[in-house]
């Protein structure tokens, strides 16, 4: 579990939240509620894959997050109150970060470029 700060588009306000690093989601999953209190628009809807195997629709919006110091945009799925906030891969890559599995820890990564 890490905490990220998630915010409105405009990065003025945020609010903290604990999430849980998945490197199985392609993007971080925010509850509704607080996206929908912080006025992140839905920007559109696409088919997603469950560790189950089944799919479900999700919604899908862009706002800022504030992770390891650092504060960027990034996608975020609206998810649902049943639903568990994740940290998911495309925030971990845009924030230069991987994960340490056995330290538990998220580590400073270098740019790639071919």
């Amino acid at each position: 579990m890490v905490t990220i700060g998630v915010g409105d588009q405009q990065g003025r306000q945020f609010e903290d939240i604990e999430v849980t690093v998945d490197t199985g989601s392609t993007f971080t999953a925010v509850p509704r509620t607080l996206l929908q209190d912080l006025g992140v628009p839905v920007g559109r809807s696409a088919r997603s894959r469950l560790a189950d195997g089944s799919t479900a629709q999700v919604d899908i919006g862009w706002t800022m997050i504030r992770l390891e110091g650092q504060t960027f945009p990034t996608p975020v799925i609206f998810a649902e109150e049943n639903q568990p906030s994740l940290l998911g891969v495309v925030a971990l890559e845009e924030a230069l970060l991987a994960v340490d599995p056995v330290g538990q820890q998220l580590l400073p990564v270098d740019v790639m470029r071919l």
